[in-house]
């Protein structure tokens, strides 16, 4: 039988551009969940740190579309993938929101904690890094966006 040669790539003209995107959004995302997370503890503001956690998540979850979208590159003329690598990018969003499941249950458990013993709150440096959290998402949504 006779092999046929055939192009699995099934990738968009603008996969190289989203590529590049996606990571400049986990670099921004990475730097503010860092400073969310620290601030939330510093500060004893619960607000910060689940919203740092849940940058975590989309770091994640924009990090596994990275991963995605080069393995797809890497592997678009594999014959392995008959069907192309496109299932790759499905198979990162399941794979984020197993993390946000586990993310939401270690906020759960950290809200009932402090539930049991209240910490202080320093309202106005929270707030500060609030709104830099929020300038980030704005950022990145733009960026992310078609």
């Amino acid at each position: 039988m006779e092999e046929q040669n055939h192009i699995h790539d099934f990738s968009c003209s603008a996969s190289a551009r989203n590529e590049r995107r996606t990571r400049l959004a986990v670099l921004l995302t990475a730097a503010t969940m860092v400073l969310e997370i620290v601030a939330g503890l510093v500060f004893g503001s619960m607000a910060l740190l689940a919203d740092g956690f849940h940058m975590m998540s989309h770091a994640l979850a924009l990090s596994l579309s990275a991963i995605a979208y080069a393995l797809s590159r890497r592997l678009a003329s594999d014959p392995r993938f008959c069907f192309g690598t496109g299932k790759m990018g499905d198979l990162a969003g399941f794979t984020s929101a197993l993390f946000l499941i586990g993310i939401a249950l270690l906020m759960a458990y950290e809200s009932v904690h402090r539930l049991l013993l209240p910490v202080t709150i320093r309202f106005d440096q929270a707030l500060v890094v609030a709104f830099l959290g929020l300038a980030v998402n704005l950022a990145s949504a733009l960026l992310l966006r078609e």
